[in-house]
């Protein structure tokens, strides 16, 4: 994989290194604080769904926790 460079300023710089498990790379720390976005997609879709008339959430929820352990076990 070819690594590229990007500018950012101090303050970011600052807040991506305080963001570090250990001497984990920066590129690491990156992939890890960028990652969970899908995680927060389906927060947002229960949260819509709970808004909904007639939605049943805690068959959702059921669900999406079987589909989270069938992942779990792969």
């Amino acid at each position: 994989m070819h690594m590229q460079t990007i500018e950012v300023s101090d303050t970011i710089y600052q807040e991506i290194l305080s963001r570090r498990k250990g001497r984990e790379s920066i590129s690491k720390t990156l992939e890890r604080e960028l990652k969970p976005v899908k995680k927060y997609a389906i927060v947002a879709e229960l949260e819509r769904l709970e808004k909904q008339p007639g939605e049943d959430i805690s068959v959702v929820k059921e669900r999406l926790a079987a589909k989270k352990l069938a992942a779990n076990r792969l």
